[in-house]
């Protein structure tokens, strides 16, 4: 997602074409000539896509294409503003290869869900001594993009939830949006969304780092474990807003 808001910022829309199909690049490591021939997890081609159409579904060679489109080192330039560690500088990037604990996707996360304003987590709101305030949090934030790109966005991410890779992670009655992740092997599970009130990050996987199942998916752990956090945020929390606002 970060990649495809870059694109958006970039004047591309949900609607932009994108080709859907192999490729395979020679490279040189280590002085002996290599070949990268990635693929979709589907292990097929759709020819050509819709930028929408291939982040909900996660076509991984449409999204090699769009960062091909877009030119690694603007890519890489434009995401500097994310303030993300690990950053690799070659194709990779384009199958989610940066790495970041859950705190710190979630931090990330917070600048689709927030109008474009990227908001630092602090775990301590206040602290009270004897009646009085010695310490009150105060917002550490930064802007990332405008409303309306990042409104953009969150409609994508809203239709991986509605019908997309996320489908499991669906609550009635209220709007989520949302990305699936999985790693090589089914090493890791993940689903960082949120709904207009509230960001959340699941992770599923093995301490030990092992593979899980090969069948298990971001979609298949984190999706019902997301939606059943969010069904029981309604139970507790029935008055929580559960639309996103649309900004001008």
């Amino acid at each position: 997602p970060f990649i495809y808001q870059v694109a958006v910022d970039l004047g591309f829309s949900g609607a932009t074409q994108l080709v859907d199909i192999a490729k395979t690049s020679e490279y040189q490591k280590n002085g002996e000539d290599m070949k990268w021939s990635p693929r979709s997890y589907e292990k097929n081609y759709k020819g050509i896509v819709s930028l929408r159409e291939a982040l909900i579904h996660s076509r991984n060679l449409a999204t090699i294409n769009l960062v091909n489109d877009i030119g690694l080192k603007t890519l890489i330039k434009r995401l500097k503003k994310y303030d993300i560690k690990h950053i690799p500088k070659d194709l990779s990037i384009s199958l989610g290869t940066m790495s970041m604990s859950p705190l710190e996707l979630a931090e990330n996360y917070t600048s689709f869900a927030n109008n474009g304003k990227k908001v630092k987590p602090q775990m301590i709101l206040r602290i009270d001594q004897r009646n009085k305030t010695i310490y009150e949090r105060t917002e550490v934030s930064h802007q990332i993009t405008v409303p309306t790109q990042a409104y953009i966005m969150t409609t994508i991410l809203r239709d991986v939830v509605q019908r997309g890779t996320a489908r499991r992670a669906r609550v009635r009655g209220l709007e989520l949006a949302g990305k699936t992740g999985t790693t090589n092997n089914n090493v890791d599970g993940w689903l960082a969304g949120y709904s207009p009130t509230m960001t959340t990050v699941v992770w599923f996987g093995n301490d030990n780092n092992t593979p899980m199942h090969n069948r298990e998916t971001g979609g298949r752990v984190a999706g019902p474990a997301f939606s059943h956090f969010y069904r029981s945020v309604l139970k507790l929390y029935p008055q929580i807003k559960r639309k996103f606002d649309v900004p001008e």
